[in-house]
């Protein structure tokens, strides 16, 4: 934790200096401080930088699929591969979390330096005082998201909200309550600062409150929860992706469409920089290239009803491999997820060959963090658990999901359970790979069952029963061995 912290911090900056902006001149400034930074444009590069780190070149965070792999990997939508050990429950490696816990603690402290430095930056400075607080607000969100994403995998973690400027004795884990609080107080601030735009790589007033709404959720809150997804549908800004197939939202050229509220975007510009490697991990070699042999459980796959227009994104057919007529589920046990596919990269060449092989981590694929679809589909969840069961606004917003793909309303008449199953296996179809299946079955005290049969329907060779100690990683042990005063979790045992 300490090495994590105190090894970055100056480095950090610099980086954050250098991102996303093509616009910057380069500038080393070599002593950071309110008296070196003087300029709005220093204001905006610091949290650009911040931006920056959750793709980190292309390797870390949102940017090689360790979080995908950490999240919906562990879960009945995504199987990461033959003779993985995480999704088959197999956590003697205490690491397994580590790189992603470096990642985010990066990020963290970009947006305490950048927080701490424009508040004391001159108010003349900036152009007026509504771009100052909106730069501050866009780092608050950035923030709460880190301390959201960390606070799911591993529990209480420790609170940093200022930059750490020394080397200083480890700090202990906060309390995930106390966490809450922090998530909730900073996505406050981005709620009273942030615009009401539809750009999704960078955090806007819709971004918080859905990210603010998931925050409630995950705390039991759903009253709280329902007022945030009223307010933000409220916003009218976003819908569904209607104008081509269910397949195309997800293509290059589709990635700044107003379905995508929050998005880690990538520039697509070089191998090393400015890339997304992510969709590297989720498509088999002999099918594009990628790195990844996982997909689709073949009982998700099944499920999918016909006429569905989700199952061209989740393919089972090789139409340009092994004579255009083998099965991915008889290969690889599989359906492929074509969500961050070779194929679908329309404004960046794939290309062939050597070549293909060379192009494949530059892509302008998205990596979505939070979608309409999720957010009308929570919805759907949360009038369903406050009235007893589904009303009007319940099925209006399941129905306009599903006839989006193509299928036709849900049954009328359903009980409470009846349509919580529906929800459940509908955010599943749609939201496969994307990171919310853990969270959805956790809300539900799902987890421990549903995942115990899926070891089993798996045919994994252990005998496991799933318990509540699952769903948080242990921490990890280069961090347990660098700072005495974290706490380890029940899963740093098994």
């Amino acid at each position: 934790m300490k090495k994590s912290i105190s090894t970055l911090l100056y480095t950090l900056i610099f980086i954050g200096l250098f991102s996303c902006d093509q616009e910057l001149t380069e500038e080393v400034k070599g002593n950071l401080s309110v008296a070196t930074l003087t300029t709005e444009k220093d204001a905006v590069a610091l949290v650009n930088g911040i931006y920056g780190s959750l793709l980190a070149d292309g390797w870390n965070y949102y940017g090689n699929g360790i979080l995908i792999e950490l999240t919906d990997g562990i879960t009945d939508v995504h199987r990461i591969g033959e003779g993985t050990d995480l999704d088959a429950y197999l956590w003697q490696n205490e690491n397994i979390g580590s790189d992603l816990w470096s990642s985010i603690y990066s990020t963290i402290s970009k947006a305490n330096w950048a927080i701490k430095l424009i508040n004391n930056m001159d108010e003349n400075v900036f152009e007026d005082e509504e771009t100052k607080n909106r730069l501050l607000g866009e780092a608050h969100f950035l923030r709460g998201l880190g301390y959201f994403d960390l606070v799911g995998l591993f529990g209480g973690v420790p609170l940093l909200t200022v930059p750490v400027e020394s080397d200083v004795p480890g700090f202990p884990r906060s309390s995930a309550s106390d966490v809450y609080a922090q998530i909730e107080s900073d996505f406050q601030v981005a709620l009273n600062n942030l615009p009401n735009t539809a750009i999704p790589g960078k955090a806007s007033l819709g971004a918080a409150l859905g990210l603010m709404a998931k925050a409630q959720l995950r705390q039991g809150k759903w009253e709280n929860a329902n007022t945030y997804l009223d307010e933000l549908i409220g916003l009218g800004t976003y819908d569904l992706y209607t104008e081509g197939s269910y397949l195309e939202l997800f293509f290059e050229s589709r990635n700044t469409d107003n379905e995508f509220i929050f998005a880690v975007m990538s520039l697509g510009e070089s191998y090393d920089v400015a890339s997304n490697h992510h969709i590297k991990r989720f498509t088999p070699w002999v099918y594009d290239f990628g790195w990844g042999g996982g997909g689709m459980p073949i009982t998700l796959y099944n499920s999918i009803e016909d006429g569905d227009e989700r199952k061209e994104v989740y393919l089972d057919d090789f139409p340009l491999f092994f004579g255009g007529n083998d099965s991915a589920i008889r290969r690889f046990g599989v359906a492929i997820n074509r969500k961050y596919g070779t194929f679908n990269r329309d404004i960046t060449a794939p290309g062939s060959g050597y070549a293909g092989y060379q192009n494949y981590g530059i892509s302008k694929l998205n990596v979505p963090v939070l979608r309409y679809a999720d957010v009308l589909l929570l919805k759907a969840d949360v009038e369903n658990e406050l009235n007893g069961g589904p009303n009007a606004i319940a099925y209006n917003a399941i129905n306009e999901v599903r006839n989006r793909s193509g299928l036709q309303d849900l049954t009328p008449g359903l009980s409470q359970q009846e349509f919580r199953d529906a929800v459940l296996k509908e955010r599943a179809i749609e939201l496969a790979l994307e990171g919310h299946r853990k969270d959805d079955l956790i809300r539900h005290n799902l987890f421990e069952t549903v995942m115990t049969q899926y070891l089993i329907d798996q045919g994994y060779p252990i005998s496991l029963t799933v318990t509540s100690d699952y769903q948080l990683l242990p921490i990890p042990r280069t961090e347990l061995d660098l700072n005495p005063n974290l706490e380890p979790n029940p899963s740093n045992n098994f």
